[in-house]
């Protein structure tokens, strides 16, 4: 953080009293307000000049300003300015007329949506706490006139003497008012705002993806003394599905088929993300964690809809009847399989060995 040379900028020299400090403070004020001065420049060149003025008027301030510009330690003299700065904002604040609006924060939420909504849109009712007006005293922070009484902190001076520097800053207790107000509102205990828990519909547009944020604009923390309200933003987070695993626009499925199927091939459906079916070829001799890739019928988006990719399973049954039995030594026997045959006799060996 460069240092600012205050001297330069009042146009005085170094050794300047503090009356030609005031003399050129006042002359530059008149010269450079932003009412009378059409310049673009003027408002930050009005600023700078209130800034010096406040820094060399006074004499602690002036002191350790004085010893930052002479050993040119960048790090102490933004510390030093850090401190201030709240001390030049409320300078700063006091020229003003009034107090200006100010635009309300907005909030940042998370938004669960389970797959099928992200892809095919829906209208979500989302619950919330913002900050509002207070529906007591209208914002106002008080019931009626205010009623004012002298600060006890700072006497009314609306500055206190801490810190480090041991100068002057605005009074933390009445903010650099040098009042407090007696009659505080009771419902919001003198803040103008409550917090109110609010409903709004979000309507979910078809391919919204994981991690987008939607903005729901005017839906945030009401503005103050005015202000435009902020706005809602939501982040889609997206629910794991029980039968589809996305992956990008893909959607992969796991989908269980018969022995003989996977020998023989065939036709087959399968349903997709929407609950429709899609007739599905299946190439004789599929293996077991075999995929077949179908274009197009994945997850929707704007740049076009992903992939459905099937892994194929095949389907062992836990219990068989006999007649299916015979049938699978049939098989086995067909196949060459020896063992199946031999293991058939065992458990009918052991059957017989067994009393029921």
């Amino acid at each position: 953080m460069a240092i600012k040379d205050y001297y330069r900028i009042l146009q005085v020299e170094r050794t300047a009293t503090k009356e030609e400090i005031k003399k050129a403070y006042r002359r530059l004020a008149r010269e450079w307000h932003p009412d009378v001065n059409p310049d673009p420049s003027a408002k930050e060149r009005f600023r700078e000049i209130n800034e010096a003025y406040h820094i060399l008027s006074d004499d602690a301030r002036r002191q350790e300003y004085d010893r930052i510009l002479q050993s040119g330690d960048e790090k102490k003299y933004r510390d030093f300015m850090e401190y201030i700065q709240e001390f030049l904002e409320g300078i700063w604040q006091g020229m003003r007329r009034a107090p200006k609006p100010r635009r309300g924060q907005d909030i940042r939420l998370r938004v669960e949506l389970t797959l099928e909504e992200a892809a095919f849109g829906t209208e979500k009712e989302v619950e919330y706490e913002r900050w509002i007006d207070c529906p007591h005293c209208r914002g106002l922070g008080h019931v009626g006139e205010p009623e004012k009484v002298v600060c006890h902190a700072c006497g009314g001076t609306g500055r206190r003497v801490s810190g480090i520097f041991n100068f002057p800053r605005p009074c933390s207790l009445c903010k650099g008012r040098g009042y407090l107000i007696k009659n505080l509102c009771p419902t919001c205990g003198g803040r103008g705002r409550v917090a109110k828990k609010s409903k709004v519909k979000v309507s979910i547009p078809p391919g919204t993806d994981e991690g987008e944020v939607l903005k729901v604009a005017g839906f945030g923390h009401t503005g103050e003394r005015g202000g435009e309200a902020g706005d809602l933003y939501l982040r889609v987070s997206l629910k794991p599905h029980h039968v589809f695993r996305k992956v990008g626009r893909d959607l992969h499925v796991e989908h269980f088929i018969s022995f003989p199927m996977a020998v023989l091939g065939g036709t087959l459906k399968i349903k997709g993300l929407g609950g429709e079916e899609i007739e599905v070829f299946l190439q004789p001799g599929t293996e077991c964690g075999s995929t077949k890739t179908l274009p197009g019928k994945g997850f929707p988006s704007s740049v076009g809809a992903g992939n459905l990719v099937v892994t194929f399973r095949i389907q062992v049954p836990k219990e068989v009847s006999s007649r299916l039995r015979g049938l699978l030594e049939k098989l086995a026997k067909e196949l060459g399989d020896e063992g199946v045959e031999v293991r058939a006799g065992l458990v009918e060996k052991l059957k017989s060995l067994i009393p029921l």
